[in-house]
């Protein structure tokens, strides 16, 4: 190959770099896509709540405190957490309540279930 002939096709090579780096690039006054909605809406599973016990509390303290609600289930999900099913949801400020005024429950919160804003499948 020639040495011009060189230059030239380095230079063609360096001006299709830049007119692509360009092309990605946007000002930073421009406004870019607009942000995919990730926030999580949070809803509750009805009569489902996760408990959480203080380390020597057993799952009777489950039974004494929330057995008024008719209790389906309560199913470990490891650690002193469990969930815990009831024929009627009291609702959680309820739930709460009850677990703030026992000592053997250190948390009470809905099971929730979250949701991306975005209706694709997962890969």
């Amino acid at each position: 190959m020639k040495p011009g002939f060189r230059r030239l096709v380095a230079i063609v090579a360096v001006m299709a770099g830049m007119v692509a780096g360009t092309a990605c690039a946007r000002p930073p006054s421009a406004p870019g896509p607009a942000p995919k909605d990730v926030s999580f809406r949070q809803a509750g599973m009805p009569g489902e709540y996760l408990v959480t016990l203080e380390g020597q509390a057993g799952v009777e303290a489950i039974a004494d405190i929330y057995g008024r609600f008719g209790i389906k289930g309560i199913k470990g999900l490891g650690g002193y957490i469990f969930l815990v099913t009831l024929d009627e949801d009291p609702g959680p400020e309820k739930m709460e309540e009850l677990g703030r005024r026992d000592p053997r429950i250190k948390a009470v919160q809905p099971n929730f279930v979250y949701r991306t804003g975005g209706g694709g499948s997962a890969p």
